[in-house]
């Protein structure tokens, strides 16, 4: 079971989760997740590696700040988190929303990162990005940015309708296991959670 800490950095709190020793390694969630996603991933790595997954700023159990939601801040964040965990380098691995910041945390900062993955990306021209954008982006962009409170005022209530929708969608209607799936509704529940 991973260590829990809430890390100071860049005016929010971060929370943490910690397992092994080793070479560092990030994992950076995406959308509709939090850190919780890599449970599976930190057991297997934390036999060999220090594995360090935190909630990005706002989501799941990390705070709220009025803004500095982008990648850019976000990137800023996983920096000033290696650095106050006394991490000089790291394999960092994003996934979905957590690709942005990743990228940006490897090009900002290369000493930093010693190896990158990205997945379920739509940075530059990937492959499957042009098929995936052909219409235009997908309804949930403008869902989430067309008039601010709009999403969560329709979602507030049904905030398991909607995380589970995406990790149907989003796994091929595999899902995920019951007790993960429960993690993210909680994460995602209610207004200020939705608010991001």
């Amino acid at each position: 079971m991973p260590e829990l800490r809430r890390v100071p950095v860049n005016g929010v709190e971060l929370n943490v989760a910690l397992a092994g020793s080793g070479p560092a390694v990030l994992l950076l969630h995406g959308f509709p997740h939090t850190w919780e996603l890599w449970t599976d991933v930190m057991a297997d790595l934390s036999g060999r590696h220090r594995v360090i997954a935190p909630d990005l700023r706002g989501f799941g159990a990390s705070s709220h700040a009025a803004s500095g939601y982008d990648a850019g801040t976000l990137a800023e964040d996983a920096a000033a988190l290696l650095t106050s965990l006394g991490v000089s380098s790291a394999a960092v691995v994003g996934i979905d929303a957590g690709t942005a910041p990743a990228f940006l945390l490897a090009l900002r900062r290369p000493g930093l990162v010693r190896r990158l993955v990205v997945m379920e990306s739509l940075l530059g021209t990937l492959p499957g990005a042009e098929d995936f954008l052909a219409d235009g982006p997908p309804w949930w962009f403008g869902f989430h940015a067309a008039a601010p409170g709009l999403a969560e005022t329709v979602l507030q209530g049904h905030e398991a309708d909607y995380v589970d929708w995406f990790l149907r969608a989003g796994t091929l209607g595999d899902g995920v296991r019951p007790g993960l799936r429960d993690a993210f509704v909680r994460a995602y529940t209610g207004r200020r959670a939705l608010s991001r």
